[in-house]
C-alpha cells in the first residue's frame, strides 16, 4: 500500500501511459490558467524551515478562530507541524529549533492569506478531507474541499508541477469509487506565492490524458484495485 502523493511522484511509467500530456499541460497552466491572489511571502532560509512554517500556517488554519487563545493555538499547531513532518526528513534536530520572530511573521501572513482565499464566497469548507483507499492506494488526506473544489495546498517557492496535478487527480480517482464528496473542480492554492488555479475535473482530464473524466478515473480506480501498476 502506497498514499497518494507517492503514487503521483513515483509511477512514472503509469502516468507517462495513462496521462501523457501532463507535462504540456502544466506549463501552458502556469503560463495561462494561474490568477494572482496576493503579492509573494518571503521565503525561510532552509527548505526544511520553509516546509515548518507553511505545515505550522496550515495547522492554524484548520483550527477556527475563537476556539483557544492564540497561544495555546500557536503551540497546538508547531506541534502538529512537526508530527507530520519528521517522518519526512533526515534532518528532525532542525524541526525542533525554536521558530524566530522573522519565522512567526511569514507563518501568520501565510495564514491570512489561507483564511482570505477560502473566504471568498459562502461555500461550505471540509479541511484535511479523508478519501477512502482502493486497492493499491491507502486511505489519506487531502487539504481542503470548497464547494465543489478539491483545492491542494502548495506553499513553495516554484511553480506549480505536474505530480500537484496527478496528486489531485488521483485523490479524485479515490472519490470516484468511494463517492465521499461532490467534487467536479480541481485547484492548487499557493499562500506563498499568491497564486491559483481551478478549472473543472473533466477538462483537466481531457487536458493530460485526451479522455473524460468518467474514463480516466475508472481507468485509474480499475488499475490500483488490480494491482497493474507499472513504475
Amino acid at each position: 500500500m502506497i498514499d497518494a502523493s507517492s503514487f503521483a511522484n513515483l509511477h512514472n511509467a503509469f502516468w507517462a501511459e495513462n496521462a501523457p500530456t501532463s507535462e504540456h499541460f502544466v506549463r501552458r497552466l502556469n503560463l495561462e490558467y494561474t490568477d494572482r491572489w496576493s503579492p509573494p511571502i518571503k521565503k525561510p532560509g532552509g527548505p526544511i524551515r520553509a516546509a515548518l512554517v507553511a505545515e505550522i500556517a496550515f495547522a492554524k488554519f484548520c483550527t477556527p478562530v475563537g476556539l483557544m487563545s492564540k497561544a495555546n493555538l500557536e503551540a497546538i499547531a508547531i506541534g502538529e507541524a512537526r508530527r507530520r513532518l519528521r517522518p519526512l526528513t533526515d534532518s528532525p534536530d532542525e524541526l525542533d529549533v525554536a521558530v524566530s520572530p522573522d519565522e512567526k511573521v511569514q507563518i501568520d501572513n501565510l495564514e491570512n492569506n489561507l483564511r482570505g482565499f477560502f473566504k471568498k464566497n459562502a461555500a461550505t469548507v471540509v479541511l484535511r478531507p479523508t478519501f477512502s483507499g482502493c486497492g493499491y492506494v491507502d486511505a489519506c488526506e487531502g487539504d481542503v474541499v470548497y464547494g465543489a473544489t478539491l483545492y491542494e495546498i502548495k506553499a513553495v517557492d516554484r511553480s506549480f508541477r505536474s505530480a500537484d496535478i496527478r496528486q489531485l487527480i488521483t485523490y479524485c480517482a479515490l472519490n470516484h469509487a468511494s463517492q465521499d464528496f461532490d467534487l467536479r473542480y480541481i485547484g492548487i492554492f499557493n499562500p506563498r506565492r499568491g497564486v491559483s488555479f481551478d478549472m473543472s475535473i473533466d477538462r483537466v482530464c481531457r487536458e493530460i490524458s485526451g479522455r473524460s473524466q468518467q474514463e480516466l478515473l475508472s481507468e485509474i480506480v480499475s488499475c490500483v484495485s488490480s494491482g497493474d501498476i507499472s513504475r
